[in-house]
């Protein structure tokens, strides 16, 4: 006993230690409620009366300004005081929950989540960048991988609590009483950071845990010159993104339609999904710090395509839930991978805008793509749509595949490399 007590504290610090944590708090937190509008989509389709085009309307109200929202909300964070952002990210999110709830008809419920997409840019950027500044290079893949895992929980919650609430009472009831942890959350965060300028210390951090070799002092490169050498493995990250992404929104209809199962047990089911994202998320976060970070990254990005084809051939039966909770794993396994990446190569004092463009870019773009998802779903059917969503994503596996496989013989043919 007394061995195991000794130990517990080096494996926290291992995995980030108390900050890595209380983000992980947070995260659930603001989580919550963003993952429960796909998990009562179907509850919410049948209650207003909604095709499938407005059910992807719904969908990019929030997706869409979300998106919009996280490269000047990472642009704040980058010059304004980053618990103050996150803050008032989280009371935003609380509140608009609440207000969904409240909503009464179907052009309020797109004016509503459109303010909540706004809130939702604040958040992500200044917590992973203030978390990877506290953090070790050498252990900065499992803090995020933490982190992750608490928007993990939150959503993996979320729809079995918000399907209970449905169940006993109406869909409205859970965005009221999910949006209060949101709300709670926030005064936790200026208290925690009173009185402290984070990005000063972010500022200091590089040099820290990143210091140039013989001690040169650098000019700050620009964003530009910061996501060069990221850009194509980049790219994939962000296209594999957004059209994985449409169909993890149509998930639970996919299921209702095509295996007949009821919606309130799709509800249940996409929990599934977000089940497999925990283990994803901590995996990707400790394959990132041992194996490498692109290493994982491409990983990821192989695999998908593979998974989420195997989704579309399955039929309902056990076989099909052991691929969901696979495709929830491989799909949070995926930033885990990448995000410490990400923030390795960029600069400190651009963290925040730099993570927004890639969290802006690929949430933007999944955001599109699922009104036009659900508008060929009322033409041809979305049986058909998600076998062109899994072929479309197989296609990029194996681009991935052969791009990686050229970059490596590329380093052996560069002596030194």
């Amino acid at each position: 006993m007394s061995e195991i007590a000794r130990n517990r504290p080096s494996i926290l610090q291992r995995w980030g230690g108390g900050a890595a944590a209380f983000f992980t708090y947070t995260h659930l937190s603001h989580d919550l409620v963003t993952g429960l509008l796909v998990a009562l989509l179907p509850l919410i389709r049948e209650g207003l009366g909604l095709s499938y085009l407005e059910t992807g309307l719904v969908l990019s109200a929030f997706t869409i300004t979300s998106g919009v929202s996280q490269v000047p909300g990472g642009w704040l964070g980058d010059r304004l005081k980053r618990q103050v952002v996150m803050a008032i990210g989280l009371t935003g999110i609380g509140l608009t929950s609440i207000a969904v709830g409240l909503s009464s008809s179907y052009y309020q419920l797109l004016f509503i989540l459109v303010f909540m997409g706004l809130f939702a840019g604040a958040y992500h950027p200044s917590a992973t960048s203030i978390l990877s500044s506290q953090t070790e290079v050498s252990r900065r893949g499992k803090a995020i991988a933490v982190h992750m895992v608490g928007g993990t929980v939150g959503y993996a919650v979320g729809p079995v609590l918000g399907g209970f609430i449905a169940q006993v009472s109406v869909w409205r009831f859970a965005f009221i009483l999910l949006g209060l942890p949101a709300i709670i959350a926030a005064p936790v965060v200026l208290r925690r950071f009173r009185g402290q300028d984070l990005n000063k210390m972010e500022s200091g951090a590089k040099s820290r845990h990143e210091p140039a070799p013989g001690g040169a002092q650098t000019k700050a490169p620009g964003i530009i010159k910061a996501l060069r050498p990221l850009a194509v493995i980049f790219s994939l990250v962000v296209l594999v993104h957004f059209i994985s992404g449409s169909a993890m929104a149509f998930i639970p209809i996919y299921l209702v339609d095509r295996h007949a199962v009821s919606p309130t047990y799709a509800v249940m089911l996409i929990s599934l999904v977000r089940v497999g994202g925990v283990g994803g998320s901590l995996f990707g976060g400790w394959l990132s710090d041992r194996w490498g970070r692109k290493n994982a990254t491409v990983l990821t990005l192989v695999i998908t395509g593979p998974v989420l084809f195997m989704l579309t051939r399955l039929p309902f039966s056990w076989g099909l839930i052991v691929v969901l909770m696979l495709f929830g794993m491989i799909s949070y396994m995926r930033p885990t991978a990448f995000l410490p990446f990400l923030m390795d190569s960029a600069p400190a004092h651009l963290r925040g805008t730099i993570f927004g463009i890639y969290l802006g870019l690929a949430m933007e773009g999944m955001s599109l793509l699922q009104p036009v998802a659900g508008y060929y779903m009322d033409i041809f059917g979305i049986v058909e749509v998600f076998d062109v969503i899994a072929l479309s994503t197989v296609a990029v596996s194996l681009i991935t595949l052969v791009w990686a496989r050229m970059s490596r013989k590329a380093r052996q043919a560069v002596p030194g490399l």
